[in-house]
């Protein structure tokens, strides 16, 4: 199996209920608001995560990463060796839930230091979103959450706790509002991973092939934001003419 699996990049808006085209849309409203807020204090998201500090491989943006505590949330920024992706990006978000926290899992001290990966966000140097991918267990060490805890892990992802720096906030808005807007392709990047898992584990113990560190990337759903947001709007004016 040749890994990672690249998904259609183009999400099919008219499959969606007109309740949900107008959810898109107002989450696409909100990224888009976040994402100008940056630009008219003369920068964008990949700048303002990385603070004018030196951006080093492996490093978390911020140090400490982000963390909402009431809604057991929490994400950083950081970037492999180019040669590490399949694909090309400048870094990528990281974010996680805390699988405990919100009784997904009980509690274990192999896990507690850990939260549970939720997606990975590719993201290119003019601080747009590329892609979202998934990776093996073994790249972020957390428990593992199947399909339906990662869909309710995406329900619950939210940074609303009171941060310090303003600019802070509008990334915290960015990501929220993002995976708001492609939820159905995110939510089938999640069915593919576990067909992927499936399949590789058919043949090996299961607990080998989440050690296995030749196998990263699962799979990745590359994006194109502006054509997107146009083609959504394109199909909210046809639901608006059929009715």
């Amino acid at each position: 199996m040749r890994l990672p699996l690249v998904l259609p990049s183009t999400p099919e808006w008219s499959m969606l209920s007109a309740a949900q085209l107008k959810l898109c849309y107002r989450a696409a409203t909100r990224l888009v608001t976040s994402m100008q807020a940056l630009v008219a204090l003369d920068s964008q998201i990949v700048q303002t995560i990385i603070a004018g500090q030196d951006f080093i491989e492996w490093q978390h943006y911020p140090e400490n990463d982000v963390r909402d505590n009431q809604h057991a949330s929490q994400y950083f920024y950081h970037a492999h060796p180019g040669l590490q992706r399949p694909f090309t990006e400048h870094g990528h978000f990281h974010l996680f839930v805390h699988a405990e926290e919100l009784g997904m899992r009980r509690a274990n001290p192999r896990y507690s230091p850990a939260p549970a990966h939720l997606l990975a966000v590719a993201m290119n140097a003019l601080g747009l979103p590329s892609g979202f991918f998934l990776v093996n267990r073994w790249v972020t060490k957390g428990p593992w959450l199947n399909y339906a805890d990662c869909v309710s892990g995406l329900e619950h992802f939210q940074i609303k706790a009171r941060q310090s720096n303003s600019q802070l906030k509008q990334i915290n808005q960015f990501l929220q509002a993002l995976v708001t807007l492609y939820r159905a392709p995110i939510l089938e990047l999640f069915q593919q991973r576990d067909q992927i898992m499936q399949k590789l584990c058919s043949t090996r113990d299961r607990r080998s092939v989440f050690a296995d560190q030749s196998i990263e990337v699962l799979c990745y759903h590359p994006i194109a934001l502006m054509d997107d947001i146009a083609a959504l709007e394109q199909a909210i004016e046809q639901s608006s003419e059929k009715k």
